[in-house]
C-alpha cells in the first residue's frame, strides 16, 4: 500500500498547525507572519520543506517525517536561497529527533550537496542554490563556507511531536484567549478549534492564489475577537456553511455504514443518499452545540430535548391517520415546528438537527421519536 498521500497530508496538517502557533506565541503589535509553501522543491512526499517567517526577521522552517542527512541539505539551502545575509534567528521546527548522521553534519558535507546541485534538474533546491552562488563559490569559496558555517552555528532544532504541538496550541489559546469561559471547559476548545479553521481557511485561499499567506497582528486580532464573540459561556454562534463543510465527510461515512438508528429512520423518509447524509450533518451540527453545553447546562438541554419530543407528538397527533403512518408526512410536520428554547441557536439547522438526534439509539424510550415503523 502506498502512504505517501496519507504522510503528505499529515506534513501539511503539522505544518499549518506550527505555524499557527508560531503566530500565537509571537503575537505583538510589529509582527507580521507569512507562511509559504514552497512546493517548487522537488522532495519525497514525506520530505516536504515548508518555512515561516516573522517580521522580527525569525525565519522558521517546519518538517514532520525524519529528517535525513540530504533533507538537512535543503533546509540550509532554502535559508540561503531566502537570505543569505540573514541577521535573524534561524529555527527548524521537526516532530522527530534528527537523522545519527547529520548531527555531524559539516559545511562541506553541504557544499558538496550544493556542487553536485550543477548536475541536477533546474527545478531542485541543489541547482537553485548553486545557481545563485555560483559567482561566489567560483571565486571566493571560501567566504561561501563561511556562510554556510553561520547557518550551521546560529541554528536552533526545536523537537516537537503532533501531541506537544497540540498542548503547547492549547495552552497558549486558552490562557490568552479564553479567560472569560468560566463555565463550559469544552468552550475553549470549540472556541480553538473554530479559529484553527479559520487560519486554515486564510491559508487555503492564499495557495490557490499562489501567493504567501501573510498575515499582519491586526488580522489575528480580529479573527481571535471574531471566535470570542461566537463562542463563550453565553453564546454559540456558528457560520452553518463551514460546519455543514466539516461535518460533510463524517455524515457521509456514517451513512456509508449504516450502523445507527438515525439514518435508517431517515432513509424511511426518503431512499436518497444525499436526504440522508444532509439530515446526518444536521445532527453533527447540533450535538456540536450540545457538547459544548450539556456539562454544565443538562437540566436546560434535557428540557430543550423534552420540548422537541412534546412537539413531535403533537405532530403527529396533528396529522390524521393515513398521515400519521407515513414518514416523510411525520418527518415533515415534526422539523418545520420551533422548538422554542433561547438556548439553542435560531434557525432550521439545530431544531432539524435535535430533532434527528432524539431519534438515536441512545435516546430513552419515553424521548426517542421515530420517523416510521421496521423491523430493528
Amino acid at each position: 500500500m502506498n502512504n505517501a498521500g496519507i504522510t503528505t497530508q499529515y506534513g501539511f496538517l503539522f505544518q499549518r498547525k506550527a505555524f499557527i502557533l508560531f503566530a500565537l506565541e509571537n503575537a505583538g503589535t510589529k509582527q507580521t507572519f507569512t507562511f509559504e509553501g514552497r512546493d517548487d522543491i522537488e522532495i519525497s512526499a514525506d520530505e516536504s520543506i515548508y518555512s515561516v517567517k516573522s517580521a522580527d526577521a525569525s525565519y522558521i522552517q517546519v518538517k514532520s517525517g525524519t529528517i535525513s542527512e540530504s533533507c538537512f541539505c535543503k533546509v540550509i539551502c532554502n535559508w540561503l536561497l531566502f537570505d543569505k545575509e540573514s541577521s535573524g534567528t534561524v529555527t527548524l521546527f521537526a516532530e522527530n529527533q534528527l537523522d545519527t548522521l547529520v548531527s555531524n553534519i559539516t559545511k562541506d558535507i553541504i557544499f558538496d550537496y550544493i556542487i553536485q546541485g550543477k548536475e541536477k534538474k533546474r527545478s531542485s533546491i541543489a541547482w537553485k542554490t548553486y545557481n545563485k552562488f555560483q559567482n561566489l563559490i567560483e571565486t571566493d569559496r571560501e567566504a561561501f563556507l563561511g556562510i554556510i558555517e553561520k547557518f550551521l552555528q546560529i541554528i536552533n532544532i526545536h523537537i516537537c511531536s503532533m501531541d506537544e504541538l497540540d498542548s503547547r496550541l492549547e495552552k497558549v489559546f486558552f490562557e490568552n484567549y479564553c479567560r472569560d469561559i468560566t463555565e463550559y471547559q469544552l468552550a475553549k476548545s470549540k472556541r480553538l478549534e473554530r479559529f484553527i479553521s479559520y487560519m486554515n481557511q486564510e491559508i487555503d485561499n492564499a495557495l490557490k492564489a499562489q501567493r504567501p499567506c501573510t498575515l499582519l497582528f491586526a488580522d489575528l486580532m480580529k479573527m481571535i475577537m471574531t471566535v470570542c464573540d461566537e463562542i463563550s459561556d453565553h453564546r454559540y454562534i456558528a457560520k452553518i456553511p463551514e460546519l455543514k463543510k466539516r461535518a460533510k465527510s463524517e455524515a457521509t461515512q456514517l451513512v456509508k455504514d449504516n450502523a445507527i438508528r438515525e439514518v435508517r429512520q431517515l432513509y424511511l423518509v426518503d431512499k436518497h443518499d444525499e436526504f440522508v447524509i444532509d439530515g446526518i450533518v444536521h445532527e453533527l451540527i447540533y450535538k456540536d452545540f450540545r457538547d459544548v453545553y450539556i456539562s454544565q447546562k443538562e437540566v436546560e438541554i434535557i428540557n430543550l430535548e423534552q420540548n422537541a419530543y412534546e412537539n413531535y407528538m403533537n405532530a403527529k397527533f396533528s396529522l390524521d391517520e393515513s398521515e400519521s403512518s407515513n414518514p416523510k408526512k411525520v418527518y415533515q410536520r415534526t422539523v418545520e415546528m420551533p422548538i422554542g428554547d433561547s438556548l439553542i441557536p435560531d434557525g432550521p439547522v439545530y431544531r432539524k438537527g435535535c430533532y434527528i438526534f432524539l431519534t438515536g439509539d441512545d435516546i430513552t424510550e419515553d424521548s426517542q421519536i421515530s420517523w416510521g415503523d421496521y423491523d430493528e
